[in-house]
């Protein structure tokens, strides 16, 4: 893998002043994460933030095939207003047979330090999902392609025939290249910019592109995959080309300056046909011959060049967005776009959950659109969102639609009123500034039964250790939801069971003082092997409870922090000083969140509790196998 980045190049991230403190992050994706028997997905291999990638090193792909990869890109996103650069490898992957599937964490040295990827997910399901945009051989656009199987034949062009004495490099040179297109050179922050690489060809040649262009400045949508068993002819200077697409993306610049859009590099091994074989051979080479059979030439009748070919960078003048005019929370939308907002339930009780839909419209640069902030009314009490995205990327500028749904519950009954929300965009058509409003909704709350959630009932089996955790957390699971969302919630707590708790947890403690944490855990080897009995039953409450107290009780033991102390903070410090990753307590924490997010929402996602299940899996398998 060494080797194949110094072959690629790869560069140094020059990381600029307000990013020098920025924390080195590395992190792995896949997309699309759910994919039929014979669909593709990709995986991504991300290193943010750093001066220097030493080298990136990819995980056991064990239960894949790479159909492509690994490509190399860099360039900058924005996540919650931040701008990051970021370099990247991707592979193309498919699967070798049905399951579900955790691809383990990748390795990565920059700044001289070691990092560790998250591990993902990919589930495999029998029949096509329609998620994989990866078709064929798509993932490579000239994956294939052979030099005499033309899907249009055409007569026999000189160029293909080498002359005695004729440079091949220079004929290369001649009949082939690389070609970045534009659709505008000037733009505001924020405006789309399509640009398409195009490969132009007289020649016949097996293509493999090996390094992505570098967009530094931009964030970056895909358009349409190219599809290599197509082309077009275009005319240059008199002269008929086959052109094939690259990569075709759009572009929304996040910086105003003059932004570079980098080369791709194309691979190419030629071959020609030698003008003493042709010569000898007038039967094959005439004017009414249209195509060469496969194999109908021997190999001494042939002669191979490779080349690799760029395109030349094209610079991108980026106007910053005007300040007159610009109203207060603007926060760098541009493009055309709506607002509404949604309750899943106008009436509901103390005792439920509900969710409140912010729903941007529009066409713009929609996946860098951030969450509205919510006034929530004083009773209520809001989470934070999840992003939901429905893009159509053939469309330029990107349209469609970003959902943000707030889970949220009421401490007492009421009527609530939901103030409306107000969303500014900047319309580079019209050159100012526009603000568009929701509604407010109103809901009504009604008084529950003021009884908690039923636990899962104990286990005689367990130990007191274990019992202990889990009547610990029936009472102070909404306190992990409070600390973890820095969320408000009243609670009631009977401060005689609390010293009774204590006194409890002080003589388990004194019992199993010289006990090996490992052998208080023999019995189960598998920590969450209560939750899986749930997986697949009615009662996801009962699931998600279970995988609740599994996990924090297992992250309890481990990190050697109390079930009730466990938050961000305390999983941060401790994971950091026990030698884990970064990745790892982020991963850690997020999940938690997402566990508690599931426990006190009313509806359950489809095909969460699985995908729940394996990354807690995959997040003890690693704590247990990493020296501390």
């Amino acid at each position: 893998m060494r080797s194949l980045l110094h072959k690629m190049g790869l560069p140094f991230l020059l990381v600029c002043s307000n990013l020098a403190m920025a924390q080195v992050r590395f992190s792995a994706s896949v997309s699309p994460s759910t994919i039929g028997r014979d669909e593709m997905a990709q995986l991504k291999l991300t290193v943010e933030n750093a001066g220097e990638v030493q080298r990136i090193d990819p995980p056991s792909l064990k239960n894949f095939t790479i159909v492509s990869g690994p490509n190399q890109e860099s360039g900058m996103s924005m996540v919650n207003g931040q701008v990051n650069r970021y370099i990247a490898l991707t592979y193309i992957i498919r699967p070798k047979s049905t399951g579900s599937f955790i691809i383990p964490p990748a390795g990565a040295k920059a700044d001289g330090a070691e990092y560790k990827s998250n591990a993902v997910t990919v589930k495999v399901v029998t029949n096509p999902t329609g998620n994989s945009p990866f078709t064929g051989n798509s993932a490579n656009p000239f994956a294939g392609m052979d030099i005499f199987d033309d899907p249009a034949p055409r007569r026999i062009s000189p160029d293909y025939i080498l002359k005695k004495g004729e440079d091949p490099v220079q004929k290369i040179n001649r009949n082939m290249f690389v070609r970045l297109e534009v659709d505008r050179r000037s733009c505001y922050v924020g405006e789309p910019v399509v640009a398409t690489y195009k490969l132009y060809t007289r020649l016949k040649s097996e293509s493999n592109l090996v390094k992505n262009p570098s967009f530094n400045g931009f964030s970056v949508i895909d358009l349409q995959q190219p599809d290599n068993t197509s082309y077009q002819v275009e005319k240059l200077n008199g002269r008929d080309y086959n052109v094939y697409i690259v990569r075709k993306v759009q572009l929304y610049p996040l910086l105003a300056g003059e932004l570079e859009l980098g080369s791709a590099e194309v691979e190419n091994n030629v071959r020609f046909i030698r003008e003493e074989y042709a010569r000898s051979r007038p039967d094959l080479f005439n004017d009414r011959m249209t195509e060469i059979p496969d194999g109908m030439i021997p190999a001494e009748g042939m002669e191979s060049q490779r080349l690799s070919l760029r395109n030349d960078p094209v610079t991108i003048k980026v106007k910053p967005l005007p300040e007159s005019g610009k109203p207060v929370g603007f926060a760098g939308a541009v493009g055309h776009f709506t607002i509404e907002t949604k309750v899943e339930k106008e009436q509901f009780s103390t005792d439920d959950g509900n969710r409140f839909a912010i729903i941007i419209g529009g066409e713009g640069n929609l996946p860098m659109v951030n969450a509205l902030t919510v006034n929530w009314p004083e009773g209520i009490d809001g989470f934070d969102p999840k992003t939901t995205d429905d893009l159509f990327k053939g469309t330029v500028p990107v349209g469609g639609r970003r959902v943000f749904e707030f889970p949220f519950t009421a401490s007492r009954p009421g009527i609530y009123t939901i103030p409306a929300l107000h969303f500014h965009f900047f319309d580079p058509k019209q050159g100012k500034y526009q603000t568009v409003s929701s509604k407010p909704l109103q809901i009504s709350v009604t008084k529950g039964t003021g009884k908690p959630i039923v636990p899962e009932e104990k286990r005689k089996e367990d130990s007191l250790l274990v019992q202990f955790f889990k009547n610990r957390l029936r009472v102070v699971s909404l306190v992990a939801v409070l600390v973890i969302g820095g969320l408000i919630f009243w609670l009631r707590k009977d401060v005689k069971k609390e010293k009774q708790a204590r006194e409890l947890m002080t003589a388990e403690a004194a019992e199993t003082e010289n006990v090996p944490a490992e052998d208080l855990l023999q019995p189960q080897q598998d920590p969450f092997a209560d939750a899986a009995a749930y997986l697949y039953n009615s009662d996801g409450k009962r699931f998600y409870h279970t995988l609740n107290e599994a996990l924090k009780h297992f992250v309890s033991r481990k990190l050697d922090i109390p079930a009730e102390e466990l938050n961000k903070r305390t999983i941060a410090h401790k994971t950091d000083t026990m030698g884990y990753s970064l990745e790892t307590s982020r991963e850690l924490a997020a999940l938690i969140d997402t566990i508690e997010y599931q426990l006190y929402t009313p509806i359950e996602e489809e095909g969460r509790r699985k995908e729940l299940y394996d990354k807690a899996q995959a997040l003890a398998q690693e704590m247990n196998t990493r020296p501390v």
